[in-house]
C-alpha cells in the first residue's frame, strides 16, 4: 500500500478508503512534521493516479510504466510540484533541487525564508500561484488528470493564500491538489475547510529499521541504532546514515574516555567540546546520549551473554565496535551497565526539562566515572 511511503498506514488507509468508494477528494491537506512523509505521500498518490497499470487491490503504482517513471523523475507534464523559493531563485536551482528529490524521495526541497508566492501578474513565474492558476486552465497533456503538489502551504503569505483559495473554490474537473503543511494553525481556515485533512504520525521504530535494511542496505545493528535515534522520523533516519551517526558516536566515545580518565578536568573539557560541536542543540546532544545508551546496552549483553555467542552476536547494536566493547568490559569489569542506562535516561529527561546542559553532562560524566572505576 503505497510502500515507498514508510509507515503512515492510517493516513494511507484514509485515502485508500475514499478511492475504493469513488469518493476521492479534489484536494488533500497532508499535515505532519518534516520527515514523516507528507511530500512522499503526495508524490506516491500522483504516481498511483496516473499509473497505466496500477495494482488497485494492493493500492500500488506499477513504477515501471512511462507515467510512473516520469512522475518519479518530476518530468510528467501533468504533475506540477510547487515548493517554497525566494523570488530570486532561478529555474536551474529549482531543477537541481527536484533532481535531488528524484534521487531520494525523502530529500527536503525547501529554500529557507522562501514561500510559494503569488507571482508577477503580467508574467507569472512557473513556481507561483498565478503560474498555477494558468496551469489549471490548460488541458492535461498525457492523460485525463492533472495533479498539483504544493508543499509548506502554511508558509504562504495572505496574498498568495487568498489567490490559491479562489482556485480551490472552483476546482477544474479531473484536477487533484495535494498540499503539505507542517503547522496547521498558521494556515488559512478557509483553505483547510476545502481540503480533506490527512494527519501523519511518528513512524514505528520497526518500520524505520526495516526500511533502512531493505531500502538502504544498512546493517541490522546500525539500522537498529538509527531507528532508535530517529524518534519516529524517517527523514531524520536518512540524515543519520553515515556522517551524522559516525560523528556523534565519536563524540560519545570521547566523552566516555574522559569519564573514566584519572584527570580531574577531562570531563569538563569533554562537555565543553560537546557544547561547542552541537552549538547547544538539545536534539543533537540527546542523540549523543541515546547512542551512549545503546553502548551500555551492549556492555550489558557482553557481560551476561558470553556463554551464548550466537545470542550475543544477534543482540549487539554496535557490531563494528565489538572489540572496543570487549576491551571496556575487561578494563572496567565492575561497571553496572543497568545503572549506567538509568543515569543516561535521567540525563535525557533533565535535558528535555531545560536543565542547564553543562551541569547535566558533567554530573553524568562523574556518575559514569563512579560506576566504572568504583573499588
Amino acid at each position: 500500500m503505497l510502500s515507498r511511503v514508510i509507515g503512515q498506514e492510517i493516513a494511507k488507509k484514509q485515502i485508500l478508503n475514499a478511492y475504493r468508494h469513488e469518493r476521492l477528494a479534489h484536494a488533500y491537506l497532508i499535515a505532519g512534521d518534516e520527515g514523516l512523509g507528507a511530500e512522499e505521500l503526495a508524490v506516491e498518490m500522483a504516481r498511483f493516479l496516473l499509473c497505466a497499470k496500477p495494482d488497485r487491490e494492493r493500492f500500488e503504482p506499477c513504477r515501471q510504466c512511462a507515467n510512473c517513471r516520469k512522475v518519479s523523475e518530476f518530468q510528467h507534464a501533468d504533475v506540477h510540484y510547487y515548493f517554497p523559493t525566494l523570488k530570486s531563485t532561478d529555474e536551474e536551482t529549482m531543477r537541481d533541487m527536484l533532481q535531488a528529490k528524484a534521487n531520494e524521495l525523502y530529500t527536503r526541497v525547501y529554500i529557507g525564508g522562501g514561500s510559494i508566492h503569488i507571482g508577477d501578474p503580467d508574467n507569472p513565474e512557473k513556481n507561483s500561484i498565478r503560474g498555477l492558476a494558468r496551469e489549471t486552465s490548460l488541458r492535461s497533456f498525457e492523460g485525463n488528470k492533472k495533479i498539483f503538489i504544493l508543499t509548506y502551504v502554511n508558509e504562504m503569505n495572505d496574498e498568495a493564500a487568498n489567490a490559491f483559495l479562489k482556485i480551490l473554490e472552483e476546482p477544474p474537473p479531473t484536477t487533484f491538489f495535494f498540499l503539505t503543511a507542517t503547522r496547521l494553525h498558521t494556515l488559512l481556515p478557509t483553505i483547510m475547510s476545502r481540503c480533506q485533512v490527512v494527519k501523519l504520525s511518528p513512524v514505528k521504530e520497526t518500520d524505520i529499521q526495516n526500511a533502512l535494511i531493505t531500502e538502504k542496505n544498512i546493517a541490522t545493528g546500525e539500522a537498529q541504532l538509527i531507528a532508535k535515534l530517529a524518534n519516529g522520523n524517517y527523514g531524520k533516519a536518512l540524515e543519520l546514515i553515515g556522517g551524522d551517526l559516525n560523528r556523534r558516536r565519536k563524540t560519545m566515545l570521547d566523552f566516555l574516555v574522559a569519564s573514566v580518565s584519572p584527570q580531574s578536568t577531562a570531563i569538563v573539557q569533554a562537555v565543553d567540546a560537546i557544547i561547542a560541536d552541537t552549538e547547544k542543540d538539545k536534539a543533537a546532544i540527546t542523540d549523543i546520549l541515546l547512542i551512549m545508551l545503546a553502548w551500555f546496552q551492549d556492555i550489558f549483553y557482553i557481560s551476561h551473554l558470553q556463554d551464548h555467542p550466537e545470542t550475543l552476536k544477534n543482540s549487539l547494536i554496535n557490531h563494528d565496535l565489538t572489540e572496543r566493547l570487549e576491551k571496556f568490559v575487561r578494563n572496567f569489569p565492575r561497571t553496572n551497565a543497568e545503572t549506567a542506562v538509568f543515569e543516561i535516561e535521567k540525563a535525557v529527561d533533565l535535558i528535555s526539562r531545560n536543565v542547564y546542559l553543562n551541569l547535566v553532562l558533567v554530573n553524568l560524566g562523574l556518575n559514569l566515572r563512579h560506576l566504572a572505576i568504583k573499588k
